[in-house]
Order: structure tokens, then sequence, then C-alpha cells
């Protein structure tokens, strides 16, 4: 049977304490120096994470204004070609419509200079066809005016 004895109620609580003690030296100190060292290694990767989360939100910010500077360049210089382009657009008409004009001008001056080339030509046709009536009335002679009067 189990006897109550006060020593072995005694030995048993210093064994115990002395076993806490060891336990305690040399189970939960290691074993909580290592949680505590993971917890500290865990808590620097979230650190970490979380300031490269920072620095690429950041560096997102900045590409999306650099992009919304790039796409007010590209309308800025779309606009601008498109004026240029309707510029010499309209220059090109003007240069054409001169040309056209030009062109006209020396065709008109090209018909009168015609018209008057064929105008001297009918007048020397018919300059030479009165010489040559009258030539021909002075040799057969005023025949025609002697039998009309006849």
């Amino acid at each position: 049977m189990l006897k109550l004895d006060i020593w072995n109620i005694v030995w048993t609580i210093v064994n115990i304490l002395v076993l806490y003690a060891i336990f305690r030296k040399f189970l939960f100190q290691p074993v909580l120096k290592v949680i505590q060292d993971r917890e500290n290694i865990i808590k620097d990767q979230i650190d970490n994470a979380q300031k490269v989360t920072d620095d690429a939100n950041q560096l997102k910010t900045d590409y999306e204004k650099k992009l919304e500077v790039a796409k007010e360049e590209a309308d800025k210089i779309i606009v601008e070609a498109r004026q240029r382009s309707e510029k010499e657009r309209a220059k090109a008409i003007e240069t054409t419509q001169q040309e056209t004009q030009d062109m006209m001008e020396r065709a008109r001056g090209n018909i009168e200079r015609e018209q008057e080339n064929a105008r001297k030509a009918v007048q020397a046709d018919i300059a030479r066809l009165a010489i040559a009536a009258a030539e021909k009335i002075v040799k057969t002679g005023d025949r025609s005016d002697n039998t009309s009067s006849k």
C-alpha cells in the first residue's frame, strides 16, 4: 500500500524542482530562443516584403505618370503632324491651282497666237487670191464688164 511519508513528498518536490530547473536550462530556454529567432526572422521577412511592395507601388506610380506624360506627348505630336499635313495639303492645292492657272494662261496665249497666225494666213490667202484675180482680170481684160453692158 501507499504510505504518505513526509520525506517522500519532500524528495518528490525536490526532484520535480531539480527536473524543472534542468528542463528550463537545457530545454525551455533553447526552444524559446529558437522560437524567438524564428519570430524575428519572420518579422524581418514581413518587413522586407512590405518594403518591396511599397517600392513596387512607388515604381508603378512613377511608370504610370511617365506613361501619362508619354501619351500626352504622343497626342501633341499627332496634333502637330496633322496640322503640318493640313498646311502641306493646302500648300499643294494652292501650288496646283497656281500651276493650272499658269497653264490656262499659256494656253490662252497660244490660242490667241494661233488665231492671229490663222488670221494673217487667211488675210495672206485673200490677198493672194485678190492679186491673182486682179492679174487675171488685167490679162483677160475687162470682158466681164463688156459682156454685161451689151
